[in-house]
């Protein structure tokens, strides 16, 4: 609010006659802070008493748009969200049959699990976001997904000591993050004491003392496995791990991806719910657009996922399972592209429609 906006409300709440421009003037220049605190709360108080029928509005809105999405999308979208569940009776039944089965919980069983878990819960992410029309946030979250589930075969198909050093490359981490908090902490929470940090540095010695001189940099925990442990100064990155576990080929969707994450140019560019009109416009709630890719990329991440864990825990129920989960995930792609090729023709018979409505 401008001072002339606030200054034009002040004289017409005054109401008077008996001051000219000259003296409101004087009198709202005296009386500035008082008199912007009060529309203030007057604007404030306004909109908090017709909240609730503003909202009432706005989820009418939503639950008609959810509607007529679910429409199109049901059938990949129930598929999918079938599968989450399919994926987490699989982890639990592991868990459950090597826990009552006596057998030692191990770095990587305890690992992989937990791991697999993860990329159960960041796919109901997924879906909620899909439900909602957010393709874009779901494919941002998808991104998660593959990640969580790269490292995951990364550690199923490698053996404890992997594990082991995946576990123990935390007091890497604790420590530096810890000393990066103290060092910005701007808003002054509690710092973490010297006391800790000097217990964190000691642990670290501790676990240094254990491997080779690179373990402690960047994805140290993975050299050995990836054949680069010898050199001191050796490091990894995500990607090498992506390749070396066969998932490289989701390099570009991944790529993809990260535009959803970053604040880039290409963040304001591009987007998913607005690839099949094309419209430009400023996109800044839910479409029923670009659910084909995070879908499909979903599925195939978990399945990805699934198979990895139940494959190094296996037992005769689980391995049958897996050529399940593939012919599932034929099923979902079919199911996404008659989907998007429906609501394809919905927008064109609408632009159709709108150009007819335009000749008369």
């Amino acid at each position: 609010m401008t001072n002339k906006i606030l200054f034009e409300s002040f004289k017409s709440a005054l109401g008077s006659q008996e001051y000219n421009n000259e003296k409101l003037a004087e009198l709202f220049n005296e009386h500035y802070e008082q008199i912007e605190e009060l529309f203030v709360l007057t604007i404030y108080q306004k909109l908090d008493s017709g909240k609730q029928s503003l909202l009432t509005e706005i989820y009418e809105d939503q639950e008609t748009f959810q509607t007529r999405l679910f429409d199109t999308w049901k059938s990949p979208l129930e598929r999918l969200d079938t599968l989450t569940h399919m994926c987490t009776e699989i982890v639990f039944g592991i868990r459950n049959r090597l826990v009552q089965g006596d057998q030692e919980i191990t770095d990587k069983f305890n690992i992989a699990t937990r791991l697999h878990a993860r990329t159960v819960q960041v796919a109901k992410e997924v879906s909620h976001l899909l439900h909602g029309g957010f393709a874009d946030g779901a494919f941002a979250r998808w991104r998660t997904l593959h990640e969580t589930t790269t490292i995951l075969k990364f550690i199923c198909e490698g053996n404890e000591d992997l594990a082991t050093r995946f576990t123990d490359f935390q007091s890497v981490l604790r420590l530096t993050k810890a000393k990066r908090f103290n060092d910005n902490n701007d808003l002054n929470f509690d710092p973490i004491p010297d006391a800790d940090i000097e217990r964190y540095n000691q642990e670290l010695q501790e676990i240094l003392s254990k491997y080779e001189t690179s373990f402690s940099n960047k994805f140290g925990w993975a050299l050995k496995v990836l054949g680069k442990a010898e050199k001191t100064n050796a490091k990894a990155d995500y990607i090498d791990i992506e390749k070396h576990v066969g998932l490289g080929f989701l390099r570009n969707h991944y790529s993809f991806a990260n535009q959803y994450i970053h604040a880039g140019i290409d963040s304001i560019g591009y987007k998913l719910g607005t690839s099949m009109s094309k419209r430009d416009l400023l996109l800044a709630g839910p479409s029923d657009e670009g659910l084909l890719e995070p879908i499909q990329c979903t599925s195939l991440s978990l399945i990805h996922a699934t198979v990895a864990l139940i494959s190094a825990f296996p037992d005769d129920e689980g391995m049958l399972q897996i050529p399940v989960f593939w012919l599932w995930h034929e099923a979902i792609k079919s199911e996404v592209i008659e989907a998007s090729n429906a609501l394809q023709a919905k927008g064109e018979a609408k632009s159709t429609q709108s150009s007819d409505d335009g000749k008369l």
